[in-house]
């Protein structure tokens, strides 16, 4: 089984904190990071039915949309709108509801670095201009795009994080429910009769380190 690239990854409860501190103002926000942080956030939202323990789904695909929605704000993007069939929508037109915006970010390159978010997940006033520009401008999208939007009615405190208490809570407890249930895992593994039964183990083994990155210590 092959081992995850530490420098290329971030485990969820590194890619939480990494979340709270951009949310807060507390680091300033690096594109590489935020990519490693969107990866691990998805993959945790893929896997979270496959593990023992389990996420608010709610609350980290929150964190996910928040995410991109800082991404298509804070960096050159070029963005790609699908409608509910899958078909790409044409640039220049109305966007067709309900829609998918897929986020190709200017200086990531990787296929893994391509993100997508339904478009009414997006913060309100980024949908509002982001399907503005998206008529009249066309798919590419600059940071001074999305500057001075009013928030309005939808104005929330400064460095407020919904389910902050959840959200830390589960980061914690889910990395030491997935270390105990990697060296089950192992033992189960070592242990196996056959080759079909070690490599449905591993698999999960595997599912595990590419949400909670290395468990082996």
């Amino acid at each position: 089984m092959g081992r995850i690239d530490r420098r290329q990854k971030l485990a969820l409860d590194e890619a939480y904190k990494l979340y709270r501190q951009i949310i807060k103002g507390e680091k300033q926000a690096d594109l590489y990071q935020i990519a490693h942080c969107l990866t691990t956030l998805n993959e945790a939202l893929t896997y979270n039915e496959c593990s023992q323990f389990k996420l608010t789904k709610r609350l980290w695909q929150r964190n996910f949309d928040s995410l991109c929605d800082f991404l298509i704000t804070s960096f050159p993007v070029c963005l790609v709108i699908y409608d509910e069939y899958g078909e790409m929508q044409k640039a220049l037109k109305p966007i067709t509801e309900p829609a998918k915006v897929e986020i190709h970010t200017e200086g990531l390159r990787r296929k893994t670095d391509i993100f997508t978010v339904d478009l009414d997940r997006l913060n309100p006033m980024t949908k509002a201009r982001l399907e503005n520009l998206w008529g009249t401008k066309g798919s590419r999208f600059l940071p001074q795009d999305f500057q001075n939007l009013e928030c309005g009615e939808f104005c929330v405190p400064k460095n407020f994080l919904v389910g902050e208490e959840i959200l830390s809570n589960e980061s914690e407890l889910g990395r030491e429910h997935a270390y105990q249930r990697w060296w089950e895992l192992y033992w189960q593994a070592y242990c196996a009769h056959g080759v079909v039964e070690k490599q449905v183990v591993q698999e999960e083994m595997h599912i595990l380190e590419t949400v909670w990155g290395n468990l082996y210590y």
